[in-house]
């Protein structure tokens, strides 16, 4: 390329770098409706699902908790972002989406040593199609013994029929 070409080139750019490389608002909405369309297409499912130290300030906002036993008496928190679930449109604007929760507690070789159906209902409801969404489970085992488990959530998404399982082992000491 010529350098006077290459610099009225470079000109041109400065001059208008807005409506070169910028995206309308209608573009952000497509690529929004596209992402929706390939969410509910999505098997329920976690991007992220691990123990964490304290109860998390928001999504994304948390301290994962190190490995290692957990003390006699010590919290059980799991944070979660699903990824997947449907929004029930109520027709006035918002939509209605959230989790009913079933734990279960396991030996290392799978057997179910206690189990709670029902253990959370989390409903929510919003005007918009929420993609970031966080679920803090805490479990308190006052009164196990110490050993090897398996915390197992079972989590049902209240706007379909999708479902799917948290499953963290951890030591009591």
């Amino acid at each position: 390329m010529r350098l006077g070409a290459f610099v009225a080139l470079v000109f041109l750019v400065q001059l208008q770098p807005t409506s070169l490389f910028a995206q309308s608002l209608d573009d952000l909405n497509k690529a929004q409706s596209a992402v929706d369309d390939v969410w509910a297409k999505t098997p329920l499912t976690f991007s992220r699902a691990f123990f964490v130290s304290d109860p998390p300030v928001g999504y994304g906002i948390y301290n994962a908790r190190r490995d290692g036993p957990f003390k006699a008496g010590e919290k059980l928190i799991v944070y979660a972002e699903p990824v997947g679930y449907g929004w029930k449109d109520k027709g006035d604007g918002t939509f209605d989406f959230g989790f009913d929760v079933d734990l279960a507690l396991k030996s290392p070789e799978g057997a179910v040593l206690s189990e709670q159906k029902g253990f959370a209902h989390l409903p929510l409801n919003s005007h918009a199609r929420n993609h970031e969404f966080m679920l803090t489970l805490t479990l308190d085992l006052n009164g196990a013994p110490p050993g090897k488990y398996v915390l197992e959530y079972t989590v049902h998404d209240i706007a379909s029929d999708k479902s799917a399982v948290i499953s963290l082992p951890f030591t009591q000491s």
